[in-house]
């Protein structure tokens, strides 16, 4: 049996918990910390199943690269999630 047999593509969806957002001036995600975080959306408020998310940074950053980490959710039977970012803008 294939682990996906049972998995269709909402369950995919429903299982992605929140984008966050960094912002750093070093290549590579090892790393990232709070510090460069710009923010973060989550499933709380549907925020994540709209067609256009924005997330604003909490504070100024500056940094040559833009990191984008998808989590999913804890407490299902699969973590497996699915994310697709079509485009991402990048503005002052």
């Amino acid at each position: 049996m294939v682990a996906d047999e049972h998995v269709n593509y909402g369950d995919y969806m429903y299982n992605l918990d929140r984008l966050a957002v960094y912002a750093d001036n070093s290549a590579g995600k090892q790393r990232l910390d709070e510090s460069s975080m710009c923010g973060f959306v989550s499933r709380l408020n549907d925020a994540l199943f709209k067609a256009r998310i924005h997330v604003q940074c909490r504070k100024p950053l500056t940094g040559r690269y833009v990191y984008v980490e998808a989590s999913g959710v804890t407490d299902r039977l699969t973590r497996l999630f699915s994310a697709v970012l079509c485009e991402v803008m990048v503005y002052e």
